[in-house]
């Protein structure tokens, strides 16, 4: 009887050997992220403070431009000084420590802080490039790097430090002669603002090409799956993923990578509650070790989301509670596709979100195809009537 039941056990560990394993492919795309202060911005008021360093002016000027056109309400001068001056306080920002009593008056504040330690476009040795005659190229190499620091008004914690660096090149070329060196002026703008498109990873969605793994099993369709995603047809992959994950009655390795992919194609559609179900069920078949991380990724992502729509709501309602003090802090919500899906993702509910649809400008992309994509991200047909009647 012992003899017998070795037997069993070395029988199935072999078969367990022998299982193949899933078949998986690596997909590269563009994922999108939401920002890193999504949750610390929402219904909060920035101030600029110090920034220091070469180029600080150009620096400082460009980044409230760009806080403001991503509708992040700026504390400007005329508003800190009111609100000190109304509680007895000194309107200077503290370069460290918190300001409880500042931030008591002026509510829930971070504050943005820089220090600038190169910026600076220089020469470099002419080359000789290829051809006859050969190309002579004179290049200029711009070089941007600082570190950004956000804290909160309140307790003076910090809240990000990010590094910012920028290193962009930009050459002439001539078969007759040295040319001459692109501007250094030139040069040094595109490398701060190249350091601008950085900061926004802290408070706008962002996207970044990623490698994906995704299975393209033969059984349960999943490589019919696989064409699509390689196609960039993401309404039709969701579609034939769920139909592939519904319908796969496979060993459990196969049905959980089913599973795998409808996650992964919900995720490229921002519908991080289909995609966290989706892994959910993943798991319970069988345990893959790329899901861990991807579920990990798409709850930060829900919750930034649900940050992010938390931070829009607030926004339109102090733009309509008091139109002219908005306008002194922030610039206009321009609606989008992708903003409605953020809302709809962050847990607003469908009658805000068509207020909001039918109160503030919009650039909607309409077609089929693009309806059809957002419906898929979870959009409700009400939403979509709402987008269509507000064009």
């Amino acid at each position: 009887m012992r003899k017998r039941t070795w037997l069993v056990i070395i029988a199935a560990e072999l078969l367990a050997v022998a299982a193949p394993a899933n078949a998986e492919k690596k997909w590269q795309g563009q994922v999108l992220h939401m920002a890193v202060l999504g949750e610390n911005f929402a219904g909060a008021k920035v101030i600029l403070g110090n920034i220091n360093g070469r180029c600080a002016r150009e620096f400082g000027d460009l980044l409230r431009q760009d806080l403001l056109g991503h509708s992040v309400m700026l504390v400007c001068e005329k508003e800190l000084t009111a609100a000190a001056t109304a509680h007895h306080l000194q309107p200077a920002v503290p370069a460290s420590g918190g300001a409880p009593e500042l931030a008591l008056a002026l509510g829930p504040t971070d504050v943005i802080s820089v220090e600038i330690s190169r910026c600076q476009a220089l020469p470099r040795e002419p080359m000789i490039g290829t051809g006859l005659p050969a190309t002579q190229i004179s290049r200029t190499e711009g070089h941007f790097l600082a570190s950004l620091r956000v804290t909160d008004l309140a307790s003076g914690s910090e809240l990000a430090v990010l590094t910012l660096r920028a290193d962009p090149a930009k050459q002439n070329e001539s078969q007759s002669g040295s040319p001459e060196y692109p501007g250094s002026a030139e040069v040094v703008d595109i490398a701060t603002r190249q350091g601008i498109e950085q900061t926004r990873h802290l408070y706008s969605p962002w996207k970044e090409n990623q490698e994906l793994v995704y299975m393209d099993d033969k059984e349960c369709n999943l490589r019919e799956s696989w064409e699509l995603l390689k196609a960039g047809d993401y309404s039709g992959l969701v579609r034939t993923a769920r139909a592939n994950a519904e319908g796969c009655h496979a060993a459990p390795k196969v049905a959980s990578a089913a599973w795998y992919d409808l996650a992964i194609a919900d995720m490229l559609l921002q519908n991080y509650d289909g995609a966290l179900a989706a892994f959910g069920k993943s798991k319970a078949l069988h345990e893959m070790p790329q899901a861990a991380e991807m579920a990990a990724q798409c709850q930060r992502n829900k919750a930034l989301a649900g940050a992010l729509a938390h931070q829009v709501v607030e926004w339109t309602k102090q733009e309509h509670k008091n139109d002219k003090q908005a306008a002194e802090v922030r610039t206009g919500i321009i609606f989008d596709n992708e903003l409605v899906v953020r809302l709809v993702q962050g847990d607003v509910a469908d009658a805000d979100i068509i207020r909001m649809i039918g109160s503030e400008p919009n650039r909607f992309a309409l077609a089929a195809e693009d309806l059809q994509k957002i419906r898929d991200a979870g959009v409700s047909e009400a939403i979509v009537n709402a987008m269509l009647a507000g064009k």
